[in-house]
């Protein structure tokens, strides 16, 4: 008998991609398989594309860390700049309003201001604040703001909306709701 040929090992220069051997979980098998048959490739080339895809990934976001990090910085010092603008706004908006002697006295009784205001405003007109109504269903008993009829738990009632945010949650039975 003739003794095999042997293949002479190719050149350094001429051999390809080195290979690369690793274990995985039998899941991971499966998966690698299906996604290379997929996307009709063979598992190697599967996992090399994932793998340069992957340190391009990583890469990129490093590189891109400083601009990343600088955005950020830019937008909370204009979220603050921003917030402070309108802490000073609100403060002198509050420092302008007028000192009534009715607040004062209301003061003195030991009642807060937005409670007299309150008051001195229903007493003119007590829905003034609210621009519409909303049909509800209540969980909570409460009191009709027209004829001060109760409205039970589980009734029908309407919930006055309005932009004041001082004024209180303002409540209307079905009668007093369709004379309106």
């Amino acid at each position: 008998m003739t003794e095999p040929t042997r293949r002479r090992p190719r050149r350094a220069s001429r051999r390809k991609d080195r290979l690369i051997q690793a274990r995985v979980p039998r899941d991971l098998e499966s998966t690698l398989k299906r996604e290379a048959h997929r996307r009709r490739l063979t598992v190697s080339h599967l996992i090399r594309n994932v793998l340069e895809d992957t340190f391009q990934l990583v890469d990129d976001v490093v590189a891109n860390v400083d601009g990343i990090v600088n955005e950020s910085v830019e937008l909370a010092r204009r979220v603050g700049r921003d917030a402070r603008r309108v802490a000073d706004a609100v403060r002198d908006a509050v420092a302008e309003l007028p000192d009534d002697a009715d607040e004062e006295a209301a003061l003195e009784d030991g009642e807060e201001p937005i409670e007299s205001e309150r008051r001195a405003g229903e007493a003119a007109d007590p829905l003034a604040h609210v621009y519409a109504w909303n049909a509800v269903v209540l969980n909570r008993a409460a009191t009709c703001a027209r004829c001060a009829a109760p409205i039970a738990r589980g009734g029908d009632g309407f919930v006055g909306l309005s932009d004041d945010p001082r004024a209180p949650r303002t409540w209307l039975c079905p009668a007093c709701r369709e004379s309106l």
